[in-house]
């Protein structure tokens, strides 16, 4: 019998390692493995005017190949994202967990209701704090997936620094 499966949610573009010690916990106190799902991130029209924009500075200084990366939505290299998905699952694998990693070209709720649908092994949805507050999940579609999910969904923000 295989472990049940943990689905931990976050974006491919951004940071990856955020909310993942959480999610570690989680599972060894639940005896479960991770699959990490990462999903489009939707970028509404500010986000395309500040990626248009420092594209335009990179080429107006001669740095063409940079600004066609930017363009190209790539900003972060591959070969960095597969460094840092290789470090997290040695590092699950240091604490006895199996890491899967999926991922989807939709954004984030579309993501977790397809990938929910075909694979009957997970027990619990985990979002990332940059899934939750980046604002591309509302409370009407979290509020909607929770009915719909049939699992638990749990999610988590970044804890708020006070100053002394």
């Amino acid at each position: 019998m295989s472990k049940r499966q943990l689905l931990f949610v976050t974006y491919r573009d951004e940071n990856l390692e955020e909310g993942v010690s959480y999610a570690i916990e989680l599972a060894k106190a639940m005896y479960e493995d991770i699959t990490l799902l990462l999903v489009h991130k939707e970028h509404n029209f500010i986000d395309k005017f500040e990626t248009l924009m420092t594209a335009v500075t990179f080429a107006s200084v001669g740095e063409h190949k940079a600004a066609r990366e930017i363009m190209a939505g790539e900003p972060h290299s591959p070969i960095q994202q597969e460094r840092k998905i290789s470090r997290l699952v040695e590092k699950c694998s240091k604490e006895g967990i199996t890491l899967k990693v999926q991922e989807s070209p939709e954004n984030a709720v579309p993501a977790i209701r397809s990938y929910l649908k075909s694979h009957t092994g997970i027990d619990k949805v985990v979002l990332s704090p940059v899934v939750t507050e980046a604002g591309d999940v509302t409370s009407r579609d979290l509020n909607r997936l929770v009915r719909t999910a049939a699992r638990p969904i749990v999610t988590m923000t970044r804890q708020a620094v006070g100053t002394a």
